[in-house]
């Protein structure tokens, strides 16, 4: 009778060692899921911040272009900007239509722009960039997009020298005109010559301004 309750022990033995690997092989994998998923969350969301910096960056080096090289830009005509964008197409933003005129365009990763840092710093800064063009800005009245070969101009204080604003006002005395430009930059996160729109994480801004010369 002994033996035969001990060989019964023994059979439950197995089994309940058994359900009790499973159970602890599901919770390790769940663990192992729930980790991988915060990973991947965490990186998407440094991604989209540090692809955010790019396109702000972008737009601060286009304000430094313009203020110094504003003679050249108030004498040139808008010009296809499509053919020469890599990642940041005209088609994204819905304030203009595909193929839109435009002037400046540059693109640059951004440890071409931040160098004063460590060499890791460095390292890691390449591996984001940004890309801008810049057009006259669309007319607010127009229900459809614009193409953008026509400048919206407003009357402003007359300033000496070139200025660049978003929106304060001049109090000197006299008047001049001042051209709405609108800046638009999208941030990376790829090199400026690897970035790709449809796998990369892009962040597209746009920001309006006006030239006073």
């Amino acid at each position: 009778m002994k033996n035969i309750l001990k060989k019964n022990e023994n059979g439950f033995a197995l089994p309940l060692a058994l359900l009790l690997l499973v159970v602890m092989s599901l919770m390790g994998s769940i663990l192992i899921s729930k980790i991988t998923s915060e990973h991947r969350a965490n990186t998407l969301k440094d991604e989209n911040q540090q692809a955010f910096y790019a396109a702000e960056s972008g737009i601060t080096e286009a304000k430094k272009w313009m203020v110094a090289n504003s003679d050249t830009l108030k004498t040139s005509s808008p010009n296809l900007v499509d053919r020469d964008l890599r990642f940041c197409k005209t088609s994204m933003f819905p304030n203009i239509i595909n193929n839109s005129k435009g002037f400046k365009i540059d693109r640059k990763s951004l440890n071409e722009v931040i160098t004063n840092t460590t060499s890791d710093e460095l390292e890691r800064l390449k591996k984001f960039s940004y890309e801008y063009f810049i057009t006259y800005s669309p007319d607010a009245n127009n229900i459809i997009p614009s193409s953008l070969d026509k400048a919206k101009t407003k009357t402003a204080a007359k300033s000496e020298g070139t200025s660049i604003t978003e929106g304060t006002s001049y109090k000197v005395s006299g008047t001049d005109t001042a051209t709405y430009y609108t800046i638009h930059s999208c941030g990376c996160s790829d090199t400026k010559n690897n970035c790709d729109r449809n796998k990369d994480t892009l962040v597209r801004l746009e920001q309006v301004v006006t030239l006073v010369h």
